[in-house]
């Protein structure tokens, strides 16, 4: 009995022994402590940075147009585009598959691609926020012209070849066919 007693003794005192251990662990957990002041401010920054950004580019195009003597429609994107000839397809609409051949180039005149071709699916924003939104006022066979700013063209990034980081880029729609 005595043996018993001395060994739920030891039982015991060792189960409090861990506990108070792993409370005293529970207590010592390393936390990050966040300056949301600081934070706050460089977020503030990022958005003001882009804000310039976006108002530059936005000079850049208006006066690229004005330049050319061009009348475009400011798309909701940001981007302006010109139809040069109205195709006789139907109105091209979300959920069409359709392949467009097109030109890019800079605001300077210089070619980023003579010619360029993609199968996309309409309202999927599968190339740019600019071409999909543009492909959305358009009809089958229809030629159009569009500058679009760096945020709604390729953004930061660039397209990872010859599109370069935050570039304003010039579209010339060549052709747009409905595909199956």
């Amino acid at each position: 009995m005595r043996r018993a007693i001395q060994h739920h003794i030891i039982l015991y005192t060792t189960l409090a022994a861990l506990m108070t251990l792993m409370a005293a662990c529970r207590d010592r957990i390393p936390t990050i402590e966040v300056e949301t002041d600081k934070t706050a401010a460089v977020k503030e920054n990022m958005i003001n940075a882009n804000r310039v950004v976006i108002q530059s580019e936005a000079t850049q195009i208006a006066s690229y147009i004005q330049r050319r003597g061009w009348e475009m429609t400011a798309l909701p994107c940001g981007a302006c585009y010109m139809v040069n000839t109205m195709g006789n397809g139907g109105q091209i609409a979300p959920e069409d598959k359709v392949t467009v051949t097109y030109r890019l180039e800079r605001l300077d005149g210089s070619p980023i691609y003579r010619k360029q071709t993609d199968t996309l699916t309409v309202g999927r924003r599968d190339v740019t926020v600019a071409l999909d939104d543009l492909l959305q006022q358009l009809t089958y066979g229809s030629t159009a012209r569009m500058i679009a700013p760096s945020n709604s063209a390729y953004g930061v990034v660039g397209d990872g070849d010859r599109v370069n980081s935050r570039e304003v880029i010039v579209y010339e729609i060549q052709e747009i066919k409905k595909t199956t």
